[in-house]
């Protein structure tokens, strides 16, 4: 095999350029600190295949200057110390490039690796968490494994009469991906992210049901995987599914319990997006979100749900970062709507405001604020039901609604960090709660809250990056219109092993 000089230049260009990808200051700065030791090792493997092809050259050069000189001698040449040949150099060579072509290199989002002869950079992530919870007081594991106040059982109920129930699961396991290729207008970006925790809580989306769900923790523990996020952005763009714009998930408590505290916005859906920023007024983001019409009709003698989506939701957004923290404040319009089809049909557009404040405190501590609230926020907010159906006047009836909620965190060391977060709502007398009370609708398990309340206190230990342990004990307590009240008491352990 004939070496190629032009082959060997281009090849330690390649690898020039490869050492020296373009990255904002912030993206190196958090892959350095996710993963130090990888970065540092791949620099190393990368500059000691350039220091062996440098090397390879000169001995390579070296010996053809030797050939040259032999050639024209007229004398007997002095004795060669015996090397390589040139065979046998340039296939050394072809070795190391080949080593250089294949390797790994980092990419251009933390922790990501630049995919081999493309400029996409693709990271893969995830945990697989364990949760053991212990209820103290009343059984809602038929609603969700997680907490879920506004349906807990109230007292004196069968289900408010069982004490002490127990369960482990696996169902919040975490699986995802992100892929971003730079772009002459910025990075194009995409992810994609799923987990376990799937709907309805039986782990068998084909059944439902208390019996389904003994089952099939009898036997396997099986649980489908579902959806989370899956969208793409470009240049302040983003379309597919993920966090409601009108939701600030940045600045909400952390919690081990995986719904955490009632009274702010919790939902994700797909929508259209485009984000605004400016250096010195924020970011002014606008969205067009997907339609879900939930409204409640008693008319058939019970609760059911019906509802007739038109309109998208409509959600406006500002975003501003400060020395002292941030701050967002966030507006929604949604239509309520119903069309049985058969002349029962009506519409009434709902509202809703929030604003949220990160806001920094001593050390590493941090308090975080929020506040949301609207006539027929409905779904926005976790958990009203958002709006009713008046057969007898045929009109929608809206529920109006407050919210809010308090988190603190006190960071004790690099491993240790101590939570706190309390969410409270309340619902308002108006037509909304005039009909439910006319339809039965104000007492019950599933009766409409007259306010709620929920209390988390917890703390995560981080023995070495990528392992978290969690322990939470968790209170809180509903109050229907009707003056009934039911209430949790529960502990939650968790343990999340996480890859980046």
């Amino acid at each position: 095999m004939i070496f190629q000089r032009t082959s060997l230049t281009v090849s330690i260009a390649m690898l020039f350029a490869a050492s020296a990808l373009p990255a904002v200051a912030q993206t190196k700065a958090k892959a350095a600190a996710k993963a130090p030791s990888a970065q540092a090792q791949m620099a190393q493997q990368f500059e000691e295949m350039r220091a062996e092809i440098k090397r390879l050259r000169e001995e390579l050069d070296a010996l053809k200057k030797d050939q040259a000189v032999t050639a024209q001698a007229v004398a007997k040449p002095a004795p060669v110390e015996a090397g390589p040949s040139k065979v046998e150099l340039a296939e050394r060579i072809e070795q190391v490039e080949l080593r250089a072509k294949d390797a790994v290199v980092a990419g251009d989002i933390g922790g990501s690796y630049r995919l081999p002869g493309s400029e996409t950079s693709l990271r893969f992530y995830g945990f697989a968490e364990l949760n053991a919870v212990h209820e103290f007081k009343g059984d809602n594991s038929d609603i969700d494994y997680a907490t879920f106040l506004p349906y807990a059982p109230l007292k004196g109920s069968e289900q408010g009469n069982r004490k002490g129930q127990t369960f482990l699961h696996a169902r919040t396991t975490r699986l995802g991906f992100e892929a971003s290729t730079p772009t002459t207008f910025g990075p194009a970006s995409v992810k994609i992210e799923g987990d376990f925790n799937n709907d309805p809580r039986t782990g068998n989306t084909a059944v439902s049901g208390k019996v389904a769900n003994i089952y099939t923790q009898q036997a396997t523990n099986s649980y489908n995987f579902r959806l989370r996020h899956a969208y793409g952005k470009f240049g302040g763009l983003l379309v597919g599914q993920t966090w409601s714009t009108f939701m600030d998930v940045d600045n909400l408590p952390e919690t081990v319990d995986f719904n955490g505290p009632i009274g702010a916005t919790f939902i994700r859906q797909p929508q259209i997006r485009y984000t605004y920023g400016t250096k010195d007024h924020g970011d002014f983001t606008v969205a067009v979100e997907n339609p879900v019409s939930y409204v409640m009709d008693a008319s058939a003698g019970e609760a059911t749900i019906a509802g007739f989506s038109r309109v998208p939701d409509l959600v406006g957004r500002w975003d501003k970062s400060y020395d002292w923290g941030a701050l967002s404040v966030r507006g929604l319009a949604t239509e309520h709507r119903i069309d049985d089809g058969a002349g029962a049909k009506a519409s009434r557009r709902g509202w809703g405001l929030a604003a949220s404040a990160f806001v920094k405190m001593a050390g590493d501590d941090f308090l975080t604020l929020a506040i949301t609230g609207g006539n027929g926020v409905g779904r926005y907010f976790n958990y009203v039901e958002g709006a009713g159906y008046d057969a007898g006047n045929g009109r929608i009836v809206l529920e109006k609604a407050i919210g809010t909620v308090i988190g603190y965190q006190h960071k004790a060391s690099d491993s240790l960090r101590y939570n706190f977060g309390l969410g409270y709502q309340r619902n308002s007398d108006n037509e909304y709660t005039a009909w439910a009370r006319a339809n039965g609708l104000d007492s019950g398990r599933f009766g409409v809250n007259r306010s709620v309340w929920q209390t988390h206190m917890g703390f995560f230990w981080t023995p070495v990056p990528g392992v978290d342990f969690g322990a939470e004990y968790i209170i809180g307590r509903r109050k229907t219109l009707a003056g009934e009240t039911g209430e949790m008491n529960r502990v939650n352990f968790s343990a999340k092993y996480n890859f980046n």
